[in-house]
């Protein structure tokens, strides 16, 4: 049994120095780094001599979600992250290159930049500035390096990863019934082999106890520093935000100064609402540091290019109007906003709320797509002798998206009448009285209108209700009934 595992550890041992010469640090400075030395960004971790570049969550985690929620890795332009030979688990724990690297480190550590599936050389080394962090947790207790850097015991004990998400203000929560904030989020991880290595821990850039006692979740404002990493392990994890992204070393922070402030988000962000009903979006207010105040919402609903003519803008309103935050902490504060048109009004429109306390204002937008269907008849009008009959088509129109089935009525009302103390007026038919809408689409049925020799003669009008169970939409067309012989 020694034997086996001596063999094990030695194979392992030689893979990697076979690996070590094929695998060479990037030499390249990628545009963006020599802008950024030139604006002063500078690594606030002696043991990383790397140059960060300054983006956003938003910017490093792109814009494709996936069906989760999260954010994908082709969306990035990060994508794939840093890499090595030596796998996953190596790699995103690979010590930088210092004096004081435990023995049988593999060189060269982490790449200051890598070339991205597009081709362009990028960062590998982040700063994002103003965020506000999760709860922190420690896990993954370890007390020997990995491999790749050396495979030795800690010199300081067992030693853990301390795990948290960082989040644009206003977007701190994501989950499987919120998933609004997933792409606001972006998972971090203080590395137990940095911590074994004394590059973070007690009196570092990346102390994780002086953290906790220096910030508050999901109050306090952040500054951190880290490597970009893609982990395909977590992209189903919710407290991964549903992603593989995350700072992996995170390898610094910093409190900044930031004045009391609030920041608004909706859940959701966009909604889809038959014309006629309404529609609601929940807009929160988060506060940090010790913001207190009233907030004050007003609304402002812009058409896009698809809206219909048929009716005038929705109306957006807030409930409540204000909200007051008091100055206790952490506090949240939740408004709603409700977006309705009494007539249709289909296509998309952009609502903006604005929260304003003070000189502060800040604002949200949310997306509502209006949903509608419309009827039609061809010819309008018809003229029928007693004892014939006439049609018309009837056209319904599937408008921005609806998509649904639809009932279909027709009632004849006497409009004019020639003779008749009990009028007998013309019935009327519909081929179908169900039919079945796709997105964007067109559906049709006939009218038939019979008049029998005992119609009255005079003029009728046929209105023909189509209905999806909550919404209705009218048509008409007027029928003259004459004496045989007159039309």
């Amino acid at each position: 049994m020694r034997l086996t595992k001596s063999r094990t550890i030695t194979i392992l041992a030689c893979g990697l120095m076979i690996a070590t010469l094929v695998y060479g640090h990037s030499g390249a400075a990628s545009p963006a780094l020599i802008a950024n030395s030139a604006t002063g960004l500078t690594s606030w971790n002696p043991n990383v001599n790397c140059t960060p570049v300054l983006v956003t969550i938003e910017q490093l985690i792109g814009n494709q979600s996936s069906p989760l929620g999260g954010a994908t890795q082709s969306g990035s332009m990060f994508n794939p992250g840093i890499t090595s030979p030596y796998g996953p688990e190596n790699t995103k724990r690979w010590l930088t290159p210092t004096s004081s690297t435990p023995h049988g480190w593999i060189s060269p550590g982490p790449p200051c930049t890598f070339t991205n599936a597009n081709g362009q050389v990028v960062s590998a080394f982040v700063q994002i500035n103003n965020v506000q962090r999760g709860y922190r947790n420690e896990e993954d207790w370890n007390n020997t390096f990995m491999p790749v850097n050396g495979g030795t015991k800690y010199p300081n004990g067992p030693q853990s990863d301390s795990t948290f998400n960082v989040f644009t203000p206003g977007y701190g929560i994501c989950n499987s019934t919120n998933t609004t904030g997933c792409m606001h989020n972006i998972h971090v991880e203080i590395d137990h082999d940095w911590k074994g290595a004394s590059y973070c821990g007690p009196y570092t850039a990346c102390d994780n106890n002086t953290l906790v006692g220096q910030t508050t979740a999901f109050l306090t404002g952040l500054d951190v520093q880290g490597f970009v990493f893609w982990d395909s392990d977590k992209v189903n994890a919710s407290d991964h935000n549903f992603s593989g992204w995350e700072l992996h070393p995170l390898t610094a922070w910093k409190v900044p100064y930031w004045a009391p402030d609030f920041h608004l988000s909706a859940n959701p962000s966009s909604m889809t609402v038959l014309a006629g009903q309404p529609g609601t979006s929940t807009i929160t207010v988060n506060t940090f540091m010790l913001f207190a105040g009233n907030v004050s919402f007003s609304t402002a609903i812009s058409p896009n290019s698809n809206v219909s003519k048929v009716g005038p803008t929705p109306v957006a309103t807030m409930t409540p109007s204000s909200v007051v935050l008091p100055s206790n902490g952490f506090f949240i504060a939740n408004s709603q906003l409700t977006v309705a048109s009494t007539v249709p009004s289909a296509g998309n429109y952009t609502v903006v709320v604005r929260g304003t306390s003070g000189n502060l204002t800040r604002t949200v937008s949310v997306v509502v797509n209006i949903m509608d269907f419309s009827i039609s008849a061809n010819p309008t009008s018809l003229s029928m002798s007693v004892g014939s009959s006439g049609t018309s088509t009837l056209t319904l129109t599937s408008l921005n998206g609806f998509t649904g089935n639809l009932s279909l009525a027709a009632q004849v009302t006497p409009t004019d009448l020639t003779a008749g103390i009990s009028p007998v007026a013309p019935s009327a038919s519909l081929s179908s009285t169900a039919l079945s809408l796709q997105p964007n689409g067109t559906t049709s049925a006939t009218l038939t209108v019979s008049a029998s020799l005992l119609t009255t003669p005079g003029t009728y009008t046929v209105t023909i209700t189509a209905s999806n169970g909550t919404v209705s939409r009218t048509t008409t067309v007027m029928v003259t009934v004459t004496v045989l012989g007159l039309l």
